[in-house]
């Protein structure tokens, strides 16, 4: 391999790299240490900033990548579990079956029984799911959460999901095989409310997020606001629903939070984790420097401004009374420059049109 000559590169170009490299050199065992000489980052950074765009660590990723590797000897070979064992790393059989689990939720043997999966998901990079079907354009998605090792470790799983979906299952960082999606956390704050509120509201909560069914964004706005007013923070609405508010003609399947102060990360996370459906988490150096995701009748995302804009001017939003309250959205220019920013011409020329309805 090559040493160094990356760091012209974007970080999602050099991502795309990384695994690039992975793939290649899999068989030869390749090793954090050895990808971190040849981008010319340190283990750790390079971990980091692959986790912030790929939404798992470059150690799981080889891990992963590894183990898919072998499970495709195991449906397509006749070689002994030893073999192939050995042929991927691994000092023994037993070490290879606990990371097989790990990964797959059942030993090499067991998956040696299943099925060989269907063409869409020889063609995938990611993971195959031990045990669930691998039909193509299914009719009945189906939502749920699985017990991938311990409850250290654990996956949203969706089932079944028809093909003009899969788009947002990728785009929110799921991994893919044929009509199936994985998302999974390992050792995640809170990941005890994550899994029974999935349990509970994750089918709900991606139909909405498709617009399978209504999304009931006002009364999850005027939930958060009742919990919110609890903390004393500062907060205001983003996204699609302060579009909604400025009286724009849109839908919102989800609500935006943006917490002002990065100096409340603690408080707003510590009251709303029973509330969460995705881990509210730390993501320094990105755009915010929290990110999670909360369900009170709708999907509604917590972002955390970085800690250089704190104290945070409130006198640059917007305000609206909203079922009787009085609370913050982000301003009509932040709403433009925002949806110029993701190539969203419609919304683009809505807003241009309030803002002149509005003389601003």
């Amino acid at each position: 391999m090559r040493k160094g000559g990356f760091r012209v590169l974007s970080w999602v170009d050099l991502t795309e790299i990384i695994k690039a490299l992975i793939d290649e050199n899999i068989e030869q065992g390749i090793t954090l240490s050895q990808i971190s000489e040849h981008c010319g980052y340190s283990p750790h950074y390079l971990s980091k900033k692959f986790h912030e765009i790929e939404g798992i660590s470059l150690k799981e990723y080889i891990l992963i990548s590894k183990i898919q590797h072998s499970a495709a000897a195991l449906l397509n070979t006749n070689h002994r579990i030893i073999d192939i064992a050995v042929s991927h790393g691994y000092s023994s059989q037993e070490a290879f079956t606990r990371a097989f689990i790990k990964v797959y939720g059942i030993t090499p043997w067991g998956y040696r029984k299943l099925q060989k999966p269907s063409p869409a998901a020889e063609k995938s990079r990611l993971i195959p799911l031990a045990g669930v079907k691998q039909q193509i354009g299914g009719l009945n998605m189906k939502i749920y959460v699985k017990q991938m090792y311990d409850w250290n470790h654990y996956a949203f799983i969706a089932e079944d999901v028809e093909e003009k979906h899969w788009d947002y299952f990728t785009e929110n960082q799921w991994w893919q095989v044929g009509n199936n999606f994985i998302k999974s956390y390992d050792n995640v704050r809170d990941f005890e409310y994550c899994a029974k509120n999935f349990t509970k509201y994750g089918e709900t909560a991606v139909k909405q997020q498709l617009k399978l069914i209504e999304t009931p964004w006002q009364k999850a706005l005027e939930s958060f606001c009742s919990e919110i007013q609890k903390l004393g923070v500062d907060w205001y609405v983003h996204g699609s629903a302060a579009m909604a508010l400025w009286g724009i003609d849109v839908e919102p399947k989800d609500v935006n939070i943006i917490v002002a102060n990065y100096s409340d990360f603690d408080k707003v996370r510590d009251h709303f984790c029973k509330f969460a459906i995705r881990p509210v988490e730390r993501c320094e150096n990105w755009v915010m420097s929290g990110l999670g995701e909360i369900f009170m009748d709708a999907v509604i995302s917590i972002a955390f401004h970085n800690k250089e804009l704190e104290p945070y001017d409130m006198s640059t939003l917007g305000k609206v009374n909203f079922n009787g309250k009085e609370i913050y959205i982000s301003s009509l220019e932040m709403l433009k420059e925002d949806n110029i920013n993701f190539n969203r011409p419609d919304r683009v020329k809505a807003i241009e049109e309030k803002i002149k309805e509005l003389g601003k």
